[in-house]
């Protein structure tokens, strides 16, 4: 195990005439460790003294933030990867769009850790953290034991009664892929009410904070899950007893929404939407298996009809969100393969033709 500590950034030359907000994002064997924000200026020193644990390497990457106007992207100032061996007052540079900022770091040997104690001791530092919780109706100590389970076995995570079926499948490939990631983001919901996503602040309003945990959900499932789906909603907030239309409004989510949470939450920079409404249903799910074997992620847009047997009614809008998890297997006519739902790994075993019927959308991130 090794230990990376970021000791001091360095602006000689900034991107904008007028200085750069930056955002330093740092990743530790491809997790978003955290993204570091400061306004710079040329000659000024940013002394971050930030140490993270990692196994093989960690990137850094150094963003000038314009604004969330249109056309105003934040501009990449650069790339730096750490790799394993031990420096001392090690120094890289940030060198794009005629920026000039310099590094300051070194990395350590971690003997007394091994890559399996990572995810559990932030789950220990969480539980002996003395930082109140804001989640007034949100017990710690079940809190601690749910991320525990969900650190074993993923698929813990559950919508129950809810309509979330969209947020829960990213939470669950987020539990799934960056465990730590997960850790971290439910510990800043959990003390701070909110969370910081790629590049945006995503917070849980008072009432929602005050509520009581909803739709059956376990706690760690609910503050996380119930927090995206409300900073979705523009009208409709999230109740923890909606039943029936008003439910379907506050759970409904659409295809740009899983693009968004894909870039933002799961942190993949190329994000592919396919529709496949009227053709094209098999080579999306062959493009979304490609990209699955390459360790990203696959969102299907399906109508639930598709788990029962060919020939049954397939309404004309779909109406849940699956993750696609491997498996595809094509003998003549039929089609076999994976998917996360509910709690579990459902295999779908079923026709091409019902295959077309109940496929609408594939939401893929790399």
């Amino acid at each position: 195990m090794k230990q990376l500590t970021i000791e001091n950034l360095r602006c000689r030359d900034t991107d904008d005439v007028f200085g750069d907000e930056c955002r330093l994002e740092v990743y530790h064997d491809g997790e978003l460790h955290h993204a570091y924000r400061r306004d710079m200026d040329d000659g000024d020193d940013w002394a971050l003294d930030v140490s993270l644990l990692f196994v093989e390497t960690c990137s850094l990457r150094l963003f000038d933030e314009d604004g969330e106007f249109p056309g105003s992207d934040d501009d990449a100032l650069g790339t730096v990867h750490i790799g394993p061996n031990e420096v001392d007052g090690a120094t890289a540079t940030f060198a794009e769009g005629g920026a000039d900022y310099t590094l300051t770091y070194r990395v350590v040997e971690r003997p007394d850790l091994t890559p399996d104690d990572l995810v559990s001791s932030a789950i220990d530092e969480f539980e002996r953290s003395t930082e109140p919780g804001v989640w007034p109706q949100i017990d710690k100590a079940p809190l601690i034991e749910q991320l525990r389970e969900r650190r074993l076995d993923a698929s813990k995570i559950r919508q129950r009664r809810s309509q979330f079926c969209g947020p829960t499948s990213i939470v669950y490939e987020l539990a799934r892929t960056q465990p730590r990631r997960y850790v971290a983001l439910c510990r800043q919901l959990y003390e701070t009410g909110g969370f910081w996503s790629r590049t945006n602040r995503i917070d849980a309003p008072a009432s929602l904070r005050a509520s009581r945990v909803g739709q059956r959900m376990t706690a760690a499932d609910w503050m996380l899950i119930a927090t995206m789906r409300n900073e979705e909603n523009l009208l409709f907030g999230t109740l923890p007893d909606s039943t029936g239309l008003v439910s379907g409004l506050e759970g409904m989510t659409n295809h740009w929404e899983m693009e968004g949470w894909t870039s933002e939450i799961l942190l993949k920079d190329d994000v592919v939407n396919t529709t496949t409404f009227l053709w094209g249903e098999l080579d999306a799910l062959h493009y979304g298996h490609q990209v699955w074997l390459a360790g990203g992620h696959a969102f299907l847009l399906i109508h639930t009809a598709l788990f029962d047997e060919p020939g049954a009614i397939v309404p004309p809008w779909p109406d849940h969100w699956v993750v696609y998890q491997g498996g595809l297997d094509e003998v003549g006519e039929r089609i076999r393969f994976d998917v996360y739902t509910w709690g579990r790994i459902e295999h779908v075993d079923t026709t091409l033709e019902h295959l077309e019927d109940c496929l609408d959308v594939v939401v893929t991130g790399l």
